[in-house]
């Protein structure tokens, strides 16, 4: 199979690092690519045991090969200085990405009409594999015959679950989002039946909403939209609860009850981590 770098901004627009027809730019070498840890250890009676292991940061080393000299260059240096995030995708099996900063690109002189250009890059994250898991909320009467036209009612509510798997070493922030009306709706991690931790709001919607929980510490909110309109919610939480959820390594059952007899849906976002591609 043929291995493949290319780098994605903000606005999903593309720059292929590999693959000569598109860009006409190749990597001539690549390095550092691999993983380490930081450990400390305690020392009992001339033995070691390890008390806390990290991650560093890494950066990545590059020589990019532009076959349009310093048409090439150009056009690398305007993706790379317009655009605000970057994300690095290397794909060979499967595909995983990380968030990068472009830390330095040099330029060499011309020859034979090509031009090389060292590149570090600084990795913000792990590698990474988006997840996805939703469920469907559907409401069926089953033959009851209601004394009202809109049978809105929190005595009955209807529910639903999933099962999904986390292949990280560790636990990983997850994004809820819930569309539809609900009544103090809750999301419960589950692993061997046993509650791991719950989302859990206080509020009755009527207005088919969607909600959005979004877990990552580094972006932490809840937030609410109907017809367009953004509303921040943080201060309707449950604070008996976790709320913003990390689901563990493993396999996990997710509960959704969005607390009303109507149709929902529940959608679960997840990152997979890897030291390594």
């Amino acid at each position: 199979m043929i291995r493949k770098f290319y780098l994605v901004n903000e606005k999903e627009n593309t720059f292929m690092l590999t693959g000569y027809s598109r860009n006409k730019t190749d990597i001539e070498s690549l390095d550092n690519l691999g993983f380490e840890f930081n450990i400390e250890y305690h020392e009992f009676d001339a033995r070691f045991v390890e008390i806390k292991r990290t991650i560093p940061q890494k950066t990545i080393s590059m020589t990019l090969v532009f076959y349009e000299g310093y048409n090439g260059f150009t056009k690398w240096r305007e993706f790379v200085t317009k655009s605000k995030t970057l994300r690095l995708f290397y794909s060979l099996k499967e595909t995983k990405y990380c968030y990068v900063n472009v830390k330095s690109s040099s330029k060499t002189q011309l020859e034979a009409g090509i031009l090389r250009s060292n590149v570090e890059l600084e990795c913000l994250s792990l590698w990474l594999v988006n997840k996805n898991a939703v469920i469907n909320v559907t409401r069926t009467d089953d033959g009851k015959i209601y004394p009202y036209t809109y049978p809105y009612t929190y005595a009955i509510s209807f529910n639903g679950k999933v099962d999904v798997e986390n292949l990280s070493s560790r636990s990983v922030p997850i994004k809820i989002t819930i569309e539809g009306n609900v009544y103090n709706p809750k999301v419960i991690i589950r692993q061997q039946e046993k509650d791991i931790s719950t989302f859990r709001l206080i509020t009755d919607e009527r207005e088919n909403p969607t909600i959005v929980m979004n877990a990552d510490p580094t972006d932490q909110y809840i937030i609410k939209y109907v017809d367009g309109v953004e509303t921040d919610i943080y201060s309707l939480q449950d604070f008996s609860k976790e709320n913003f959820l990390f689901l563990p390594p493993g396999k996990s059952e997710i509960f959704f009850d969005p607390g009303v007899r109507e149709n929902s849906k529940c959608t679960i976002e997840f990152k997979e981590e890897y030291v390594a591609h």
